[in-house]
Formats: structure tokens, sequence, C-alpha cells
């Protein structure tokens, strides 16, 4: 292949210069040779006598692959003219899945963008159209475009906070982009244990496959006994695999119980939780807060606890939400952080909460 071969102090000029008039040979890198750089030209560049070159030589070397930066690079480049590259660039892994949403006008090459993707990020066993989340138990909807082993699990296992869990996104909701509000809780019950000066007892109704608890389980002397539950049976199958996993992990010893049932009964199907929880999680972002007026007689007679999410408008009071519940089941709010997370949409947004309430006369 043809280059041009300039001095490496000029070489940001003649790029530029060769790229304007349309000589530059896409897909291939510069290369350096004896402390000058050679330019990929493609078969539109003139010959070596054109004056444009201004004396500096054209030579023949090996091309050099360029890297590529994006999957759809290696798209068949009459697909990618066809649709001016205009390729989805949100996407979620989830261990060594691919989610991504193929816009309905790219369903006709979707494989081809999925196979692309294979090619892009080798750590990527399978490439899923996500339909989004449905259904009581919300599961993503995924469809399977490639797999690089013709295996159609989607079963795999997700890494955070240095700790190690299984998950299947097509059959139990999870996500990794709410790593840093799992940090967050950790956090606050990390502190709270601090006050307490004792192990907790952690209550999390709604624990899905358990990500929350490969932080908050494994610490030592943070958690004494973990109450977990999902409604969701998939899930709940996953959070016995992931809770052998965070047991096996503990350097103490520690004791968890796992339910599958609508959180709302728990109370009444294990009357023997009732005021035992020091710690609520309440990750029911749709309901949540609804849920309250049923969780509450799980919670301790002591300083206790909560940590929750709802979505709702942007302009929602939420803390009054809050405070007529946790009037109405005789506790008191002695402390309370209310946050915006992220947008959820155009006029709603995820809140995170953390309550601190006593069983005892307002302060």
């Amino acid at each position: 292949m043809r280059h041009l071969r300039v001095p490496s102090a000029q070489t940001s000029h003649w790029i530029r210069h060769c790229k304007s008039n349309g000589w530059y040979e896409t897909g291939h890198r510069v290369q350096q040779i004896e402390g000058e750089s050679a330019i990929p030209l493609n078969e539109q560049a003139p010959d070596e006598s054109h004056t444009a070159w201004e004396g500096n030589p054209l030579i023949e070397l090996e091309p050099g692959k360029q890297k590529t930066r994006y999957y759809w690079e290696h798209i068949p480049n009459e697909i990618r003219v066809a649709f001016d590259d205009q390729f989805p660039q949100a996407f979620e892994t989830q261990g060594d899945v691919l989610l991504v949403k193929i816009p309905d006008e790219m369903i006709e090459i979707e494989n081809e963008i999925a196979a692309a993707m294979l090619k892009q990020f080798p750590s990527v066993r399978i490439v899923c159209h996500d339909s989004g989340v449905e259904g009581e138990f919300r599961v993503r909807n995924l469809r399977v475009l490639e797999s690089r082993d013709n295996k159609l699990s989607t079963q795999t296992v997700y890494r955070e906070h240095g700790h190690e869990f299984t998950i299947d996104p097509a059959v139990a909701y999870f996500s990794g982009r709410l790593s840093t509000q799992r940090m967050k809780s950790f956090e606050a019950i990390s502190s709270f244990a601090e006050r307490k000066g004792r192990p907790l007892v952690v209550v999390d109704p709604y624990a899905g496959v358990g990500p929350s608890m490969a932080l908050l389980y494994t610490t030592p002397g943070l958690i004494s006994t973990a109450y977990l539950n999902d409604i969701n049976p998939d899930a709940a199958n996953l959070l016995k695999l992931n809770m052998e996993r965070f047991q096996r992990n503990r350097k103490t010893d520690g004791i968890y119980v796992i339910d599958c049932m609508d959180a709302r009964k728990l109370v009444d199907a294990r009357p023997e939780m009732q005021g035992c929880a020091d710690v609520l999680l309440v990750n029911l972002p749709h309901d949540g807060i609804a849920h309250l007026t049923h969780l509450h007689p799980l919670l301790s007679h002591e300083i206790t606890l909560i940590c929750g999410w709802t979505i709702q408008e942007k302009q929602a009071d939420i803390f009054e939400q809050l405070q007529i519940i946790i009037e109405a089941t005789g506790r008191t709010m002695i402390e309370h952080h209310i946050e915006e997370v992220k947008g959820f949409s155009t006029s709603k947004a995820m809140f995170r909460y953390e309550l601190i309430l006593s069983k005892g006369e307002k302060r």
C-alpha cells in the first residue's frame, strides 16, 4: 500500500491534508519509520510527481491495521453507508451478556450488529435484544441475537465491588447501573452499625438475586442475620445460590433466611420476624412507600434504619409522603436524607431515602 512519508512534526498537518482531499485510507494506522511518519493513502491519491506532496516521497509499505474504536466499524461498508453510521450507542454489559435495544428500522440488520459487537468485545459471549422490563416480576424481555459458543443461556457471573455473584437478566431483574446505590446503602448501614455498636439484623424483602448482600453479608461484624425475600421464584433460586457463596466468603458465623412471597405477607407468614429488623431495605421503586404500611411491624422497637428508593414525579414531596406513613405507624422520624438519584423520564425521577426512626417520643 502507498504511504506518504513526512517528518513526524508535520504528521497532523498531512493527515488533515489527505483527509480533506479524500486521499486518506481509513481503517489503517499511521506508521513510524526512522523517526518519520508514513500516512496510508487510498487509490484516489495522486502519484508522487503531484505538486500536492510538496516533494515528500510516496513509499510502499505493508498496511498497518488500525484498532477499531467502534463496533460498527466491523459492519460491511455498504450497510454502514445505507444507515449513515447511525447505530445503537447505548447498551449494557452484565457479565458476558450484552443487552442492546435494536431500533425497529434496524431489525433487518440486527444479526450484523450483534456479530460486530462480538468482534469488538472479546469478553462478551452472547448479545441480546432488550425490549424492556415487563410483567409482575419486571423481568427483561430478551431475544438472543448472536452467541459466541452457540449456547443460548443468559446466566452469567457478575463482579461488583470485588465480589462475584450469579445473575440471569432473562429471568430476574438486575441492573449494574445501581452499583453506586448499593455502595451508598453499604456505607449508611456500616455507619449505623457503628452507632449501634453491634452486628445488625437486616431485612431485605425485595432482594432480587442478592446483589446488596455481596458487600453487606460478607463484611466482618456488620450483619449477624439477614432475612431475604423475593416474590419471583427464579430470583429466589439465584438468591439461594449467591447466599451460599457469600456464606462461604464470611469470616465469621452468620444466619440467613430466604423466602419467596409477596413481601406484604411476611409479617403474617413469619411471626418470628416481627420486631427483628435493625435495618429495612425497600428496593421497590414503584410501590415501596405504599408497602411501608405492611412492612413496619418488622422493625425493632429500638432506633432503626430504612434505606429505600422510589420513582415519582420530579416535583413530588417525598418527605411529606414518608412522614405521613411513618407517623401512622406510631414511629418518629428523627433523621432523614432524601436525594434525587437520576432522571427516570422527562417528568419522573428516582429518589433515594434514608430514614432513622425511633419508637419513642418525638425529639
